[in-house]
């Protein structure tokens, strides 16, 4: 064989099944490299479609910022555009139905499967409607009173006005730390919107400190992103949200496979062993029932012999 005639149907070494799975860290690289095109145009899509949440972000970042006064003019806009685009990435604030279907491509770049953008986003779209709606309700109603509250405790320096302040604070970081969970649950099992408020409450404490890291790295990562202004703005118009989306999926999706998931398959799996016990002790039953009555039929013969 030539060097331009190789031999294709040679079966090549494939990949080893044994062997050990690459770190989740450089998982996440590849996939970013191998899908950074698909990213783009989800990115552009995503944004288009949650102009909506941007635009109550920016009003509620309002509500934040009551107390805080920058220049009055750009300056304000700027940090109050920043807390909305923070608000929108985590997320905090969101157009439901789009977030699904938006978390679902990438829950499914983040598992390595293929996803039709299109298709995929619209289907998703529709099955959690709802669901996602409902969801978008209770973020801007909690969120608008927590930033009430802020205000109100913030406006005085006793004792319990600063303890107030500070579960106040907490409570809107685990809030928030909530929402790496929530979407991801939405569109990977079948739940209640209370039971996965509360489960992500539960992930929220439960992994405490990984999570306040990622919280701690999203921010960070905004906060280089919107360093200058017009960049933030290319950035979160082009890639931003889908960078941070398929990073937080990356963290979250072993958690909830592993709480939730394989739990809910194994629940499922014994579910469907008792049904497979119950046919065959029906089945069983008959068998006998039915040959009892042969039985019986068998001495009545015999007594019409006799006679």
């Amino acid at each position: 064989m030539g060097f331009f005639s190789s031999n294709y149907n040679k079966p090549g070494p494939g990949v080893d099944k044994d062997a050990p799975s690459k770190p989740s860290f450089f998982v996440f690289f590849e996939v970013l490299k191998r899908k950074f095109w698909h990213l783009l145009r989800v990115n552009i899509m995503f944004v288009i479609f949650n102009i909506p949440a941007l635009l109550i972000a920016f009003f509620m970042s309002s509500v934040y910022m009551q107390k805080i006064t920058i220049d009055g003019g750009l300056g304000d806009f700027y940090i109050r555009f920043f807390l909305a685009a923070f608000m929108t990435l985590l997320p905090i604030i969101a157009v439901g139905p789009v977030q699904a279907g938006f978390t679902y491509i990438l829950r499914n770049y983040s598992r390595e499967e293929h996803s039709f953008i299109w298709w995929d986003f619209k289907e998703t779209f529709v099955k959690n409607f709802k669901q996602g709606m409902a969801i978008t309700g209770i973020d801007i109603v909690v969120i608008y009173i927590l930033g009430i509250a802020l205000n109100f405790y913030t406006s005085s320096s006793n004792l319990i006005s600063v303890a107030a302040t500070s579960f106040v604070v907490l409570s809107l970081v685990i809030f928030s730390m909530m929402h790496f969970y929530i979407y991801p649950m939405l569109v990977t099992v079948k739940l209640s919107v209370k039971d996965i408020y509360k489960n992500a409450l539960i992930f929220s404490i439960l992994k405490l400190f990984p999570n306040l890291l990622m919280f701690v790295l999203n921010l960070l990562i905004a906060c280089a992103a919107f360093y200058n202004i017009l960049i933030g703005v290319v950035l979160y118009g082009l890639l931003l949200p889908s960078f941070v989306g398929l990073m937080n999926n990356f963290f979250v999706n072993p958690i909830i496979k592993k709480y939730v998931v394989n739990p809910t398959e194994l629940e499922k799996t014994e579910d469907e062993e008792d049904d497979d016990d119950d046919e065959e002790d029906a089945d069983s039953f008959y068998r006998k029932e039915k040959g009892s009555i042969d039985s019986s039929k068998t001495d009545v013969d015999e007594d019409i012999k006799l006679l």
